[in-house]
């Protein structure tokens, strides 16, 4: 992947083949719903957690004597007295804290009442970004952890103490954990909509060169975090014809799913910071990323000749780029791993690039543009897919739709 030192490879793609990545994004909203901690309203509650105490509870799951799930929920029943740093982190991962108690960890920070902070900030992770650094900035006041554009910022009487405290506490933690705060969070405001958009797809020929094989124009209903796609046209004619009988490379889950899935604590990734650096007008970190195959709950399809799906559960890796200033992932690449000899998709790459959104007149971070390469050794096929959307527009009537 293109974290790896590399672009975005143009590999071989399988012909007759389907990418079930609505698995992925099913699964992706099924589990992230369930991270949210329950509130609690008890009078009897408990004393939070001290960070000592936190530290035992780690040890305590990491040997055995009680199991992850019980670990984060007595930490989500007693709460935090204390502020999570990148030495909290780091420590709390060198004692073998589970993904999905780290992840409870950070929002119970987030969820802490609201407060004097202490004045002394938390130390830089000892991480140091390769590559050519943009010039440094010159001083200037703190910004939100999310400024939208100037044409667009909220005046300052606008914005709620909440909203104030919770962007302050974000802005403690490192980047990759701000970053998985505002992908869980786009996966849960996800609103339903409907969107248009343009396939190309391509095929390679003997010589490597890719042929434009054909032009889909589609309609994607996006409703409960499930996708629906209706095709409307075939290079430019219209057509009655189903999405799912067009044959060739299709592929679903472009949304919420690929953008949250890493994140979630059931998916048990690991991530590393690669290096610094300019993508689209914007200064990003690059992290690389793997989700192992058990966790995944990504699933690939290929619809054999007789109709009949064969499908297999694979993990992936990838490469994120996020933006520095936002805090959010501009840019997303996975590659499927664990693909078994014998299975007639042999390679899967994708990549998603974001941006901004207005639907009645509100802000949503959506998919812009999307590219998927999958590759059939064994048929010796290949296909690419490159799509665009536009027109993000939600359900009701005929509405005038301004993107950004």
């Amino acid at each position: 992947m293109a974290g790896r030192g590399t672009p975005f490879k143009g590999f071989l793609a399988a012909g007759v083949l389907i990418v079930a990545g609505a698995s992925l994004a099913a699964s992706a909203a099924a589990q992230s719903s369930q991270r949210r901690p329950p509130a609690t309203t008890s009078a009897d509650q408990p004393d939070p957690l001290s960070e000592v105490a936190f530290y035992r509870l780690t040890q305590r799951a990491r040997q055995g004597e009680i199991t992850a799930a019980a670990a984060v929920g007595e930490l989500r029943r007693r709460g935090i007295g204390f502020d999570v740093t990148d030495a909290t982190l780091a420590r709390a991962r060198q004692l073998g804290a589970p993904e999905e108690l780290l992840t409870a960890l950070i929002e119970a920070d987030l969820q802490r009442a609201s407060g004097p902070r202490p004045t002394a900030r938390p130390r830089p992770t000892n991480a140091i970004p390769s590559g050519a650094l943009p010039p440094a900035p010159r001083p200037t006041a703190p910004a939100p952890a999310d400024r939208p554009p100037a044409d667009e910022a909220a005046s300052p009487a606008e914005a709620t103490d909440s909203e104030a405290n919770e962007a302050a506490r974000l802005r403690r933690l490192p980047l990759i954990e701000q970053a998985r705060f505002y992908a869980l969070r786009s996966a849960d405001d996800i609103p339903d909509f409907i969107v248009t958009q343009t396939i190309r797809r391509s095929t390679r020929d003997e010589l490597g060169r890719w042929r434009m094989r054909d032009v889909l124009e589609t309609e994607v209903r996006v409703e409960g975090g499930r996708e629906r796609v209706k095709l409307q046209a075939i290079n430019g004619r219209p057509t009655s014809q189903r999405f799912e009988e067009v044959g060739g490379a299709t592929s679903v889950g472009d949304f919420s799913g690929q953008l949250s899935a890493p994140f979630l604590p059931t998916t048990n990734a690991s991530f590393s910071e690669v290096r610094r650096e300019r993508y689209r007008g914007r200064v990003c970190r690059v992290y690389d990323f793997v989700v192992p195959q058990a966790n995944s709950g990504y699933t690939l399809t290929v619809r054999l000749s007789d109709g009949r799906p064969q499908r297999i559960q694979v993990g992936y890796e990838g490469s994120l780029w996020i933006d520095e200033e936002t805090k959010r992932i501009v840019r997303i690449e996975h590659a499927a791993t664990n693909i078994p000899p014998g299975f007639p998709m042999s390679q899967v790459e994708s990549a998603v690039d974001y941006d901004w959104v207005t639907i009645l007149g509100k802000r949503y971070w959506m998919p812009k543009t999307a590219e998927t390469i999958q590759v059939s050794d064994a048929y010796r096929q290949a296909f690419r897919n490159v799509s665009e959307f536009r027109d993000y527009r939600k359900f009701e009537g005929d509405i005038k739709i301004i993107e950004d």
